[in-house]
């Protein structure tokens, strides 16, 4: 099933000065993901880039998406696989901010749900 993926307007200002048609990279489709990683790899160590893979950018945005309780459904579709396993180990790294419990149980009964039985156990 194909996924139409929506661009904010943050990321479409970054396609502005790109031609508007055509392949970004025309030749990489013509070598094998080894060699188009060799290549990127070149590139990094030409510029002094260093820790960044091709598959860098994936995790960055399951780990943004984490971050910001995007669905993790959509995540596995936007990253075009259907695997959880998958998603949750590009998303490993992610620091999330917790809220406290009284925060937690304000928004519940905000939205109609009950406080924890643990709370009121004692």
């Amino acid at each position: 099933m194909p996924v139409l993926t929506h661009l904010g307007n943050e990321a479409l200002n970054l396609f502005k000065d790109l031609p508007g048609e055509g392949r970004l990279f025309p030749y990489l489709p013509q070598g094998r993901a080894g060699d188009r990683a060799t290549e990127f790899q070149s590139r990094c160590k030409q510029l002094d880039i260093k820790g960044v893979t091709l598959q860098s950018h994936r995790y960055a945005w399951a780990e943004g998406a984490k971050t910001v309780d995007y669905p993790e459904r959509f995540a596995q579709e936007a990253l075009g696989h259907n695997s959880k396993a998958v998603h949750r180990a590009y998303a490993k790294r992610t620091l999330m901010k917790l809220p406290s419990l009284e925060e937690y149980e304000q928004k519940a009964a905000r939205e109609g749900g009950n406080r924890s039985s643990l709370v009121n156990s004692t």
